[in-house]
């Protein structure tokens, strides 16, 4: 079909689909394409949250940019984040992006967020993926326009590339609905 990169959803328990990130690596190769990025996440805790401290899900991200590293990984992109009640919440999961896009970083990896439709519901006042953008280091976090969601959502990706520069390095391209069907 013509695809030479992947990006994973199936990081687990140090593996890829069950296999070693070594042997994961391997097997890409035969098959002539080359692990590039993957969606996977630690989550803070409510405590976390609350407490601001989060210290022992960053602890967590030593041992995840080993295995992606080793499958040959270039970003690491979490692919998920439930809508919180505050922006105060908001805050200290920004700031944990910003200390794990720091410890990517320092690892010669790269770390984002990919969107789906909810980033695009206001917090106190504020669109998500707005304070989202404004709230995480340029240098440390990028972001993954899921282009398909944003329009769920109701959001313009065309408007969100011009707002936000050199954010998205990544793009999730893909039509579910048929044209000309609503939903």
């Amino acid at each position: 079909m013509g695809y030479t990169f992947v990006e994973t959803a199936g990081y687990g328990g140090g593996k890829f689909y069950g296999l070693a990130p070594e042997d994961f690596k391997a097997k890409c190769a035969e098959a002539g394409m080359k692990a590039l990025s993957s969606h996977t996440r630690i989550p803070l805790s409510k405590e976390e949250i609350e407490s601001g401290d989060f210290s022992k899900s960053l602890a967590k991200w030593d041992a995840l940019i080993a295995a992606h590293k080793a499958a040959g990984m270039k970003y690491i992109v979490d692919p998920y984040l439930a809508v919180p009640k505050t922006l105060k919440e908001l805050k200290v999961i920004c700031d944990y992006y910003n200390a794990v896009g720091k410890k990517c970083k320092e690892a010669g990896l790269s770390f984002g967020y990919h969107n789906h439709s909810h980033e695009f519901k206001e917090v106190e006042g504020k669109v998500m993926l707005d304070y989202m953008l404004e709230n995480t280091n340029p240098e440390d976090v990028f972001f993954q326009l899921d282009v398909y969601w944003a329009t769920k959502g109701k959001a313009d990706p065309v408007d969100y590339f011009s707002r936000y520069p050199k954010r998205f390095h990544l793009l999730h391209i893909k039509d579910v609905d048929e044209v000309g069907k609503g939903g």
